[in-house]
């Protein structure tokens, strides 16, 4: 809107109005804290997500060419098939 700067500006002045001088830089590390552990924690999710995605992209479907899935190519036995 008006750019980085001024609108944090804006911000410390009503947060040293609220909290007072000596409040605010304690506040500061705690939102600083917490952003950084949300930051780690979607990381974390983000990279969990793209290795099971690699991991199912790298496992052959088993499905494919074979007759032992039932329904297909009348791979089951049909009672009157002698087969056991």
């Amino acid at each position: 809107m008006f750019g980085g700067g001024l609108e944090i500006g804006f911000i410390l002045f009503i947060a040293f109005l609220l909290f007072g001088p000596k409040k605010v830089p304690e506040i500061a590390r705690v939102l600083g804290k917490g952003m950084a552990e949300l930051r780690r924690a979607s990381n974390e999710l983000k990279n969990s997500l793209e290795e099971e995605i690699k991991n199912i992209e790298r496992t052959p479907d088993s499905t494919t060419g074979t007759a032992s899935t039932y329904g297909h190519h009348d791979s089951e036995p049909t009672p009157e098939d002698p087969r056991t």
